[in-house]
């Protein structure tokens, strides 16, 4: 990165690191390494002549991106001005020009609206990004209005940026959201998305969730959860809160967010707003996993049978994450009912992580026999009838564990085989 700087300023043109890290600077925030962005009085076709190896990723917009030497790909932005938003998205138009203060008065918030010349080590702020930073606020650039009619994901990233830093909405950038929810729906689906994930594993989601029910931007990404009830949509964040991990699971935390919604509902929410299918349909199945729960699972007596039914039924490697939610779920509770489901959880732990160590077969691909051997043993042919042989041993086996070698199941086997040929 500096010897693009070097080489820009050697030409004439003292360019600038922008954006995120010098905020990240500034907050002594770990970065990917990787990750920088600059901006330049030089125009696109001035970068690329300085250069050898340079993608022109965005001409139109005055972006390039240099390919250093040592690997590395550096975005560079020419100073610009842009036109209306007509899609509240793009601008139809932007104009090259050499003041940086102008560049960086097209940006979100002001804490985004800093630049570091590493080489002078000197610091432009034009519009209170330090201040703003020492308050822990996230304020608007110039008009909270004008930033979000210009772009419907600026309210999305302040609600975002909210759960990363911890920080407050200025109360003129949080009023301004509600207003803009007509250019948030011009967003793509896959852009929400993205934004909706790096906010659920942001380190203060439960903040950043109810933010987007206050200011009405959860009725753009997920009406049923915005019609739940504020101490519902509460319970929601704190269950997500109160998951940890590093990094923080991004199905999980979905699903701590979304166990709200009907459970029919779940995977096309998802799916509508353009998540991978597989986080999709995990997230589904975990929600609808956790609300059923039974209850005999924390009570006392349990035989070991039901919880090896239990698991069966939810498949082991979800197991995990179900305890996960559980512990999330007691941590989420009133004081006055903690206690008490703490002690429950903990008794459900450790049955489960008792049965997930038994060696006991819980699905059917842990049984001893097979579907071929299960189809020599019977003499019978290949079909539908070989997977609900297996589903009927692995029934027995979960009552009776000791049954599970080729000898003690070849017996229920075939008497399960004659009742069926019949």
């Amino acid at each position: 990165m500096v010897g693009v700087l070097t080489s820009l300023a050697a030409a004439g043109h003292r360019s600038w690191v922008v954006g995120g890290a010098v905020r990240d600077l500034l907050l002594h925030r770990p970065r990917h390494g990787l990750d920088f962005d600059l901006a330049t009085p030089a125009e696109p076709t001035q970068v690329m002549a300085l250069f050898p190896r340079v993608i022109p990723t965005g001409l139109e917009h005055g972006t390039v991106t240099i390919l250093t030497p040592d690997k590395l790909k550096i975005e560079v932005t020419t100073f610009r001005g842009e036109g209306a938003y007509s899609d509240g998205r793009r601008p139809e138009s932007v104009t090259f020009h050499t003041d940086l203060d102008a560049d960086l008065a097209r940006r979100d918030f002001t804490i985004n609206a800093m630049a570091f010349d590493p080489l002078a080590l000197e610091l432009a702020d034009p519009y209170g990004g330090q201040r703003d930073l020492a308050a822990r606020l996230i304020r608007a650039v110039g008009t909270a209005r004008d930033r979000f009619a210009e772009d419907g994901l600026r309210p999305l990233r302040a609600v975002r940026f909210a759960g990363q830093l911890g920080f407050r909405l200025d109360d003129a950038t949080r009023q301004a959201i509600r207003g803009a929810l007509p250019v948030v729906r011009l967003v793509s689906r896959e852009r929400m998305a993205e934004e909706l994930g790096r906010l659920a594993v942001s380190p203060h989601v439960a903040r950043a969730f109810d933010l987007l029910a206050s200011t009405g931007l959860l009725e753009v990404l997920a009406p049923p959860l915005a019609a739940l009830p504020p101490a519902r949509l509460g319970h929601l964040g704190a269950v997500a809160g109160g998951l940890g991990g590093d990094p923080p699971d991004l199905r999980l935390r979905l699903t701590a967010l979304f166990h709200g919604a009907p459970v029919p509902e779940v995977e096309g929410l998802l799916t509508g707003l353009r998540f991978p299918g597989r986080v999709a349909s995990e997230v589904a199945a975990l929600v609808a996993r956790h609300a059923c729960l039974r209850q005999d699972l924390l009570e006392d007596p349990v035989s070991p049978a039901v919880v090896r039914r239990w698991l069966a039924g939810v498949g082991p490697a979800r197991a995990p994450a179900l305890l996960a939610l559980r512990d999330a779920e007691v941590a989420a509770l009133p004081p006055a009912r903690r206690i008490a489901a703490r002690g429950a959880a903990r008794r459900l732990r450790t049955r489960v992580e008792a049965a997930l160590a038994s060696g006991a077969p819980l699905e059917s691909g842990a049984l001893a026999l097979d579907g071929r051997a299960l189809m020599a043993l019977l003499g019978c042919p290949p079909g539908p009838h070989v997977g609900e042989g297996l589903r009927a041993l692995l029934d027995l086996a979960l009552d009776e564990p000791g049954l599970n070698s080729a000898a003690g199941l070849a017996g229920p086997a075939r008497d399960w085989w004659a009742r069926r040929s019949s």
